[in-house]
């Protein structure tokens, strides 16, 4: 039991349970990436192209979250194993846009299953009808 002056216990305390399921997750993710050698801004940079179409590398990063250095690796990653192309932006010389390619698709499907088992490993603890109210109650959370 808490009083106002004491501090919560870490098992009531919403702050350390959250990190400690953050950590969960990316463990989960991350093994089930690496069991087909694809790493997570590989997922984050090929969800945003499967969600948005063919974009400027600037919005991939902005949308992403990731940071220029990153994201310029992770498209060169993928860039190297076909999954994408950067091509010249005919609205701007200067820019490249990144899309994915056919033979990416296959890339993508097979990631995507990944991230989908993951996802369900890391929501097997609860109930079927807990997991939309649990997923609603973290996007409020979001920033």
């Amino acid at each position: 039991m808490t009083t106002d002056h004491a501090l919560p216990y870490l098992s009531e305390n919403p702050s350390w349970l959250l990190t400690r399921a953050r950590h969960r997750a990316h463990q989960i993710v991350t093994d089930r990436l690496d069991a087909i050698g694809a790493r997570r801004y590989h997922l984050r940079v090929l969800s945003v192209l499967v969600e948005h179409g063919p974009l400027p590398q600037v919005a991939i990063g902005q949308l992403a979250d990731l940071d220029r250095a990153d994201l310029s690796v992770t498209v060169d990653e993928l860039e190297a194993e076909a999954t994408v192309v950067r091509e010249p932006d005919p609205g701007d010389g200067r820019r490249k846009i990144v899309r994915i390619t056919p033979d990416g698709q296959a890339r993508v499907a097979q990631i995507g299953a990944a991230a989908r088992a993951a996802q369900e490993e890391l929501l097997a603890p609860l109930d079927p009808e807990e997991r939309e109210p649990f997923i609603a109650a973290l996007r409020k959370l979001q920033p």
